[in-house]
């Protein structure tokens, strides 16, 4: 009944293959090849832990039967303990070998052969049968040791995992186990009042060592996630292979388990590091000031849909208010016009003689006043920050009429202009248009935004080391600013040691940051936004929400408006009234004194 049980779960497992390490005689090796074979699972029969290769791109299985005095086990490297290889133990003990030597991420199971052939069906499973064989999952911690825990059951009706959420959080919690956080020091010395812990978290200065803050702040939250003790590691250099100070040389040699900064993935790193997060810090590309093109719907941009709809329903409502409280027929005929000739600001000589339409009246021209005052600025701004008129590919830069600089940066060279890239035609067809009859192409930084001032020129460089230098820039030369992008956001990275025991766990905290929106905050809070351009500052885009308010005043002055009119009306009704009375009071005095006379 276990070799079922035992191909049930592998198949679990999605494994390929099963490698058996046992020192049973030939008959048993054969016997359980074939047995193993009949329940669709392919499997070898060795004795030789070599047979593991530690090279390899798919999940492996390996079965392991535990017997007194079997020294094969400690002949196992600590590598083939890791998640890749799937291991099922049968015996009744926990080898000796497993303890505080595993990796953290070793997938080990036991299953014990002497437990009970029944299982209590009221232990909380849906699963109800005289014959059952429980897994035990043996969770590795590096400073706790093996555990022992249910994890799973299988039945002549399948095999179903009962505990496997516990599994997933064990798995989750490191127990405030130390990991250390490889930073390099970036602009850091003496002169900063604070530790270099203090520097790290410190928001005061934008753009200064941002890759370096937004690589440790998330590297620190991946950390909180696992419940693991961070441990700041702080190293002299970046990403350099000499001697043991580069972040890079610490990551690649597994003594520290995560990076305090972004690297670019390259070849050459692809054997030493794995990468965890992609983090986007900055952005690389030409910059250049781009000619101001006319927009053909400069006048309809100023306003969102929701408020032409908004003063739509204000002109409605303006106007029927208008010829509601009109008196005279000419009034009445022409209170739409009024209406649209007022808030054109036109000459309106239709105002209302009544109390009523004067209040209407006034809610019209302040509406008026409002609407062509933001109006004017909004076309204001609408003409400063419109679409202008550049490139905005390397292909379309080719052709453009804009000529080359970049800084003199050495990842640059090696991966853009000092090679040959057969798979980036863009980028070869800007180079053949444009680098073979320029001499000096490479310079610093302050040359940089002098040439790309001067509006003839879009230089290449790194959006962080602009930055600090676009004072130079006017603020009409910053609203046509432009960039073609060359580096995409997915090139730069958190890291890791190459299939170290921490890479798939790292990997699903850097997951949750991005599915929980914290990826997205750490950027922004590290990003270095472009300057604004204040010319297109001069009037904000606003939403139905923002007038809302003002519609309803309007409503309410229109109420107000009408319930004036019915006491216009009512106090002309009396006075007409009291008119009419007097007069006849009037007349039959005059009947009563022309008799006596």
């Amino acid at each position: 009944m276990i070799i079922p049980a035992v191909a049930a779960f592998f198949k679990y497992k999605i494994v390929s293959s099963i490698i058996i390490f046992t020192r049973a005689n030939e008959f048993e090796q054969i016997g359980l090849v074939r047995q193993l074979s009949l329940q669709g699972m392919r499997a070898t029969v060795s004795c030789d832990p070599s047979i593991l290769n530690d090279e390899h791109n798919s999940l492996q299985g390996v079965l392991y039967f535990n017997r007194p005095n079997d020294t094969l086990l400690d002949k196992t490297n600590r590598e083939h303990f890791s998640m890749w290889y799937k291991w099922l133990i049968i015996g009744n003990e926990v080898p000796s070998r497993l303890n505080h030597t595993m990796r953290y991420d070793a997938d080990i199971t036991l299953l014990d052969p002497r437990q009970p052939g029944a299982m209590d069906a009221s232990d909380n499973t849906s699963v109800a049968y005289h014959e059952s064989i429980l897994f035990e999952d043996l969770h590795v911690h590096l400073r706790d040791g093996v555990s022992r825990h249910p994890w799973a059951v299988w039945t002549p009706a399948g095999f179903q995992p009962l505990y496997e959420h516990e599994r997933i959080r064990r798995r989750h919690d490191l127990k405030r186990y130390p990991m250390r956080i490889a930073t390099p020091v970036g602009h850091y010395d003496d002169s900063y009042d604070g530790t270099f812990a203090d520097y790290v978290v410190d928001n005061s200065q934008p753009g200064r060592d941002s890759a370096i803050r937004c690589g440790y702040g998330t590297s620190s939250l991946i950390l909180e996630w696992l419940q693991a003790k961070e441990v700041l590691t702080q190293m002299e250099q970046w990403s350099t292979d000499a001697g043991n100070k580069s972040m890079f040389t610490r990551l690649a040699e597994g003594t520290s388990e995560l990076s305090g900064g972004v690297l670019r993935m390259q070849n050459k790193r692809l054997s030493k590091l794995d990468y965890v997060i992609p983090l986007w810090t900055f952005k690389v590309g030409f910059a250049y000031v781009a000619e101001r093109e006319s927009s053909s719907n400069m006048f309809v941009i100023p306003f969102t849909g929701t408020t032409w709809a908004a003063c739509a329903v204000v002109t409605l409502v303006l106007a029927v208010a208008q010829r509601a409280t009109a008196k005279d027929e000419s009034e009445k005929e022409g209170a739409f016009v009024a209406v649209m000739a007022t808030w054109l600001q036109q000459d309106a000589s239709a105002v209302p003689v009544g109390a009523s339409g004067r209040i209407t009246f006034l809610f019209l021209s302040v509406w008026s006043m409002l609407v062509y005052a933001y109006y004017s600025s909004a076309i204001v701004s609408a003409l400063m920050s419109a679409g202008s008129s550049g490139p905005t590919t390397l292909r379309a830069l080719g052709d453009s009429r804009y000529r080359l600089a970049s800084e003199d940066y050495e990842w640059i060279r090696a991966q853009m202009f000092d090679v040959y890239i057969p798979n980036w035609p863009e980028m070869e067809y800007l180079k053949r248009k444009k680098l073979q009859s320029m001499v000096n192409f490479y310079m610093g930084w302050q040359a940089g935004m002098q040439l790309i001032k001067s509006g003839t020129t879009a230089y290449h460089a790194e959006y962080n080391h602009m930055y600090p230098l676009m004072s130079v820039l006017s603020d009409h030369q910053v609203c046509k600013l432009q960039y073609v992008d060359t580096v995409p956001p997915i090139m730069s990275w958190l890291v890791t040691t190459r299939r170290g025991q921490w890479t798939n766990i790292l990997r699903i905290g850097g997951d949750w940051l991005h599915e929980t929106g914290l990826a997205k905050r750490m950027l922004s809070r590290w990003q270095l936004k472009p300057p604004p351009c204040r010319a297109s500052l001069v009037a904000e885009r606003v939403s139905y929400g923002d007038v809302a308010p003002l519609i309803i005043l309007t409503v309410a002055g229109l109420l107000a408006s009408v319930v004036v009119l019915f006491l216009e009306r009512a106090v002309a009704k009396w006075w007409s009234k009291m008119k009419d009375k007097s007069n006849s009071d009037k007349t039959e005095e005059e009947e009563i004194v022309d008799p006596v006379i």
